[in-house]
């Protein structure tokens, strides 16, 4: 018969160690759930505001897009890095 000490020791040692996020989990969870809402928020409003290319941006169901206001120093901003 085995040891049960060694396998609790085995059950407990995986409950404890810890799941780590990458960057690329983030980044591809984030962009699932951004999509998801933009599109439940175009079918219930009928049209998103966004930032896109230096403006706030409203993009209606039919695919127009109307520009509400430029992003002033948008030419400076940096992409976002997650170290």
């Amino acid at each position: 018969m085995k040891n049960n000490k060694n396998s609790h020791k085995t059950a407990s040692k995986l409950r404890t160690q810890k799941a780590y996020l990458t960057k690329r989990d983030i980044v591809r969870v984030s962009k699932a759930a951004i999509t998801k809402a933009s599109d439940q928020a175009m079918k219930t409003a009928g049209y998103v505001i966004k930032a896109e290319n230096g403006w706030v941006v409203r993009e209606n169901q039919d695919g127009s897009i109307q520009r509400i206001k430029e992003i002033k120093g948008a030419s400076t901003l940096h992409k976002l890095v997650l170290d």
